[in-house]
C-alpha cells in the first residue's frame, strides 16, 4: 500500500471491478483516455485475470483517506492508476490514471500520480516514467508538470475520438526529476543565496 496525505494506493481487487466499469463508462472520462467504448463487466473480469499473470502491469485503486490518523479504516475508492508496459531491461514504464468525476479538482489525482511515479522509481528501480495526455487537456498537463513531468513532443492524430483525430502530448519524468506536490518549491531549483548586509 502506498500512503500519501490525502490518498493511498492499494492493489486492485476483484471487488473493485464494478467501480472500474462505472468510472470508464462515464463519457467525460472516456473523452480523455484512449478507450472509446464503455467496458462490460465480462471484459473487466477477463482483464483482471490477465493482470494477475502479468509481470509488466501493476494497477492500484486510489482511495481517499478517511482520516490520516486511522489508516486501518477503509478509504473511499475514487479512481484507478497503474504502471503499464513495464520494460525491466530499459527501466521504463507508461503510467495511466482515471479519477471519478465526483472526486476531480481536489488534487487527489496529482498526489496519486506522485505516489505512483515515486513507487516506480524508488521501489521498482525504473528510470523513465512516461504518459500521454490530450493536447487540449490543460488541467492534466498542468498537474503532470507540477510533478516534474516534461513535455517531449506531440504525437499527431494519435487518437480517434468522436469521429475526429486528436493530438496527444508525450510527457516523461526521469529519476531525480520527480517533484513532491506538497513541497513549496521545486527541489531542482538552486537555493537563493542570502544577501549579506
Amino acid at each position: 500500500m502506498l500512503i500519501g496525505k490525502t490518498v493511498r494506493l492499494r492493489p486492485i481487487e476483484r471487488r473493485d471491478l464494478p467501480l472500474a466499469v462505472r468510472w470508464f463508462s462515464d463519457p467525460a472520462t472516456r473523452a480523455m483516455v484512449a478507450r472509446s467504448a464503455p467496458p462490460s463487466m465480462a471484459s473487466q473480469e477477463r482483464w483482471f485475470e490477465m493482470l494477475q499473470k502479468s509481470a509488466n502491469e501493476v494497477v492500484f485503486v486510489i482511495e481517499q483517506l478517511p482520516d490520516p490518523s486511522d489508516l486501518d479504516e477503509d478509504g473511499l475508492p475514487i479512481g484507478v492508476c497503474g504502471l503499464h508496459e513495464i520494460d525491466w531491461r530499459h527501466r521504463g514504464c507508461v503510467v495511466g490514471i482515471v479519477v471519478g468525476t465526483e472526486a476531480r479538482g481536489h488534487g487527489f489525482g496529482t498526489e496519486a500520480m506522485w505516489l505512483l511515479a515515486r513507487h516506480a522509481q524508488r521501489d521498482l528501480g525504473l528510470h523513465r516514467v512516461q504518459l500521454e495526455v490530450r493536447v487540449d487537456n490543460a488541467r492534466g498537463q498542468a498537474s503532470y508538470k507540477k510533478l516534474g513531468f516534461v513535455a517531449e513532443g506531440i504525437r499527431r492524430a494519435a487518437l480517434f475520438k468522436d469521429g475526429a483525430f486528436v493530438d496527444v502530448t508525450l510527457m516523461s519524468v526521469l529519476t531525480g526529476e520527480l517533484v513532491d506536490p506538497a513541497s513549496a518549491r521545486d527541489p531542482r531549483l538552486p537555493k537563493k543565496r542570502s544577501s549579506s548586509s
